[in-house]
C-alpha cells in the first residue's frame, strides 16, 4: 500500500510541478494531501506496533499500587506484573533498589525507564492513551483540576490511611496516640467526601474516574479505625468501584500475586 501511496504523491508532485492552471493545481495538492495523510496514518500506527513499550509493574496486593493496576485494567494495555512483599521489607531488598531506589512501590518500568509516583504515572498513562477514561477534563484547566484530586488522593488522605491502618510505621514510640490523631483528622475528610457521594455516583458526578479507586483504598484502609457505617454513600461508592470489571480484573492479579509470592496482609486485612 506504501508503494502505490507514493507512486500517487510522486504524480501528484509532478503534476503540481507541471501545472499552469490554477483549478488543476488545486485538484492536484487535494489529492497529494489526502495521499501523504493516508500514508502517515497508517505508518505511525504500524511504528506504534513496532515500538510499543513493555510495561512491567511492580507492585503489592492491597497497598496503592491497586490504583495504577486498575488503571492498566482499565486501558486494556498489555503489561507483565511482578509482586513486591512490602510487608515483610521486600522493597528495601538489594534486587529491588536495583529496579526503584525510592524503595516503593508502584513502580512502572516503561521500556527500560522507571516512572514510580501514583499520580505521575496516571499522569503518562492518560497521554499514552488520549481520552478522558482515567481522568475527566474537555480543556487543559479541567483536566489540571481533576489531576489536583488525584494528587490530594495521594498526598493528603494517603498518608492518614496508612497511618490509621499501620500507625507503628509513622513512630518509634506508643502507635495508639498517632493512629488516634490520624482518624480525627480523616474522619471530617471522609464525612465531605461522603457528602459528595451522596449527590452523584462518582466522584466526578456521572464518570468513573481513576480518582474512585484511589477514594475506595483509601477507605478499605480507614476499616479497622473509623466506623466506616457512618459514611453510607461511600460505602456504597466503594462497592460500586469493586463491581467494574476493570477493578475485579485488578483483583484477580492481586489474588494470583498474593499466592505467587506467598504474601499476607497485616493485620488479617482483606483485598
Amino acid at each position: 500500500m506504501f508503494r502505490r501511496l507514493s507512486q500517487l504523491k510522486c504524480r501528484c508532485k509532478a503534476e503540481l510541478d507541471r501545472s499552469a492552471n490554477r483549478s488543476s493545481d488545486l485538484r492536484w495538492r487535494g489529492v497529494f494531501l489526502r495521499c501523504q495523510a493516508a500514508a502517515t496514518s497508517k505508518r505511525w500506527r504500524e511504528m506504534m506496533t513496532a515500538t510499543q513499550p513493555e510495561l512491567t509493574l511492580f507492585h503489592t496486593p492491597g497497598a496503592c499500587s491497586r490504583v495504577t493496576l486498575n488503571a492498566l485494567e482499565e486501558l486494556g494495555l498489555a503489561f507483565d506484573d511482578r509482586p513486591v512483599d512490602i510487608f515483610k521489607g521486600a522493597q528495601f531488598s538489594p534486587d529491588y533498589r536495583a529496579v526503584n531506589p525510592k524503595a516503593k512501590v508502584p513502580a512502572l518500568v516503561v521500556g527500560g525507564e522507571l516512572l514510580t509516583e501514583t499520580p505521575a504515572i496516571i499522569l503518562w498513562l492518560t497521554e499514552r492513551v488520549p481520552g478522558e477514561t482515567l481522568l475527566p477534563g474537555p480543556t487543559p484547566l479541567a483536566r489540571a483540576q481533576a489531576f489536583a484530586d488525584l494528587v490530594w488522593c495521594s498526598n493528603t488522605l494517603h498518608p492518614l490511611a496508612r497511618t490509621i491502618r499501620m500507625p507503628n510505621r509513622a513512630t518509634t514510640g506508643d502507635p495508639a496516640p498517632v493512629r488516634e490523631a490520624a482518624i480525627a483528622a480523616m474522619t471530617p475528610l471522609l464525612a465531605s467526601i461522603d457528602a459528595r457521594l451522596a449527590q452523584q455516583p462518582w466522584w466526578f458526578g456521572d464518570r468513573w474516574s481513576i480518582v474512585d479507586v484511589y477514594l475506595s483504598w483509601v477507605l478499605g484502609m480507614c476499616e479497622g479505625g473509623v466506623d466506616t457505617s457512618q459514611f453510607p454513600a461511600l460505602v456504597a461508592h466503594r462497592d460500586a468501584v469493586r463491581a467494574r470489571p476493570s477493578f475485579e480484573r485488578a483483583l484477580e492479579r492481586e489474588t494470583r500475586a498474593l499466592a505467587a509470592a506467598r504474601i499476607e496482609l497485616p493485620g488479617g486485612g482483606r483485598l
